[in-house]
């Protein structure tokens, strides 16, 4: 499992851990609020080596210590084989946002990506993977769950950015061009475009 915060990755594996690079810290799962500590204050990756079974003990610290919120977003495609990528805040981004109460999360994920980018004629894929990521947002940290689904679009359709949540630039790009752009964004969009890119 991989916890991303802004530029950096903290992942915890019950694994042989690899030769790692002089910038990331090994740790143990003995005490996750250390583990986090160290992602969030240290400005470096942290690899944590954890016993088996680790993975409930960790969702039992998550939800005693952070806000727990359930997002959902799309990978979408074109006619062409495109990709759409979007420009937030400055840097490279997908389509995602909150699952609000009631929703599945392929609806929510259907419904954040025509609110973000006016594109109606979509049709709902697999959920391709989930990433993680954490923030401090109003003074209280969060945990972030965001399931991917795949989504194709058909015929040419305008492009209508929701310039309310700080998006500035919708645009289809190729899929070599979308992996790069994706990798030089945050730690969370570097492994969607490493794990798409695999496929």
């Amino acid at each position: 499992m991989t916890v991303n915060f802004q530029h950096n990755s903290m992942v915890l594996t019950d694994k042989p851990i690899p030769a790692l690079s002089a910038d990331t810290l090994l740790m143990d799962d003995t005490d996750f609020g250390s583990c986090f500590a160290a992602l969030t204050e240290g400005n470096r990756n942290v690899w944590v080596n954890c016993k088996k079974g680790y993975l409930r003990r960790f969702i039992q610290y998550v939800r005693m210590n952070y806000i727990f919120v359930k997002a959902a977003g799309g990978i979408v495609s074109d006619d062409y084989g495109n990709r759409l990528i979007m420009t937030r805040n400055g840097r490279a981004d997908l389509p995602k946002g909150k699952v609000e109460e009631g929703e599945t999360l392929a609806v929510a994920a259907m419904r954040e990506t025509n609110e973000e980018t006016g594109l109606k004629n979509l049709t709902l894929g697999r959920l391709r993977l989930k990433t993680y990521h954490i923030y401090n947002l109003y003074g209280g940290w969060h945990f972030k769950q965001t399931s991917w689904f795949e989504m194709k679009t058909t015929g040419s359709q305008p492009l209508v950015p929701q310039t309310e949540e700080g998006i500035t630039a919708l645009e289809w790009v190729g899929a070599e061009e979308w992996c790069r752009r994706l990798a030089e964004s945050y730690s969370t969009m570097r492994i969607i475009a490493e794990q798409i890119s695999e496929n």
